[in-house]
């Protein structure tokens, strides 16, 4: 059974209602109809509680998917026996058949407690970044806009060796291609310190390459990292991605589509870069302080 204490921490909390929140608000009020949600939420659905309790979803239109029979049996305790949930690892079901019926998403939240590039062995593409793409081919089958908001962690101890690979050669791609050498130099300066800054500009541009790839112009949107219950050992990076399809003449061809698209990739890439990591622990801290000043 997964830590409460964790996974509503406050600096988890401060996530939910400052970062994704806002976001959320501003989609949903430009969508203009209800919001389907699908997400990993755990035995308690802290983040089912708190959407729904903002009005952001209706219960009916949840969708969990648990790979822990003992979690889902507590979300239908805790939501009632209606309530939507998924037995299965989401690396099976991004690729079902049967759960296509079930699409589009509005928001879609993938908060998965191992790192982005924990590969176990040789892959052409990581685990975490195969269930995203299954996840995009599906929505795209409605051409739906939508969120989509992940969570990893992002120690530099959580990653595998072969899945360090690839974050090294995104690296060496982002400093060749715009200048920006600061992720390749934290890599060979002091990864243990400086991994999740690394990942914070690694992983928008993988996630917009998938998205464009597919047709979607991707944005990132945000980005937070945070240590729950100012950890010493474990740290969570968070973002939040909006994409929208960019509709295909059907008079263009392949090479005008791929020449359009990569300039767009490449473009909201390098938009990526500039979004500021939010550094939760040092806000919240800081906060403290200014309440602690002013009761004095």
């Amino acid at each position: 059974m997964a830590n409460p204490v964790l996974f509503n921490s406050p600096q988890k909390q401060w996530v939910r209602e400052y970062f994704w929140l806002p976001i959320l608000q501003s989609f949903k009020e430009r969508s203009g109809s209800q919001l389907r949600y699908l997400t990993f939420a755990g035995p308690e659905g802290f983040d089912i509680e708190f959407f729904v309790g903002k009005n952001i979803f209706e219960l009916d239109h949840v969708r969990v998917w648990e790979k822990s029979s003992e979690a889902a049996t507590a979300l239908l305790s805790k939501f009632g026996v209606n309530f939507q949930v998924k037995i299965g690892e989401a690396y099976t079901l991004c690729k079902a058949s049967s759960e296509r019926q079930f699409f589009p998403h509005g928001v879609i939240n993938l908060d998965f407690t191992n790192g982005a590039f924990s590969v176990p062995r040789p892959k052409a593409i990581p685990p975490s970044f195969e269930i995203t793409a299954n996840l995009i081919a599906a929505q795209k089958e409605h051409t739906a806009p939508f969120v989509l908001l992940l969570a990893f962690a992002a120690n530099a101890d959580v990653d595998s060796e072969i899945g360090k690979a690839f974050v090294q050669k995104t690296a060496f791609d982002i400093a060749t291609k715009f200048g920006f050498t600061e992720p390749l130099f934290d890599l060979t300066r002091n990864p243990d310190k400086t991994y999740a800054r690394v990942l914070a500009s690694v992983i928008p541009c993988a996630v917009i390459r998938q998205g464009g790839e597919s047709f979607y112009d991707v944005q990132c949107l945000g980005k937070a990292l945070y240590a729950p219950n100012n950890s010493k050992v474990t740290s969570m990076l968070c973002f939040a991605f909006e994409f929208s399809y960019d509709f295909p003449a059907m008079s263009e061809t392949t090479l005008q589509i791929s020449t359009r698209f990569d300039e767009l990739i490449v473009n909201r890439q390098k938009e990526s870069l500039a979004v500021q990591l939010q550094e939760v622990n040092k806000i919240l801290k800081k906060a403290h302080s200014k309440r602690k000043a002013v009761a004095s």
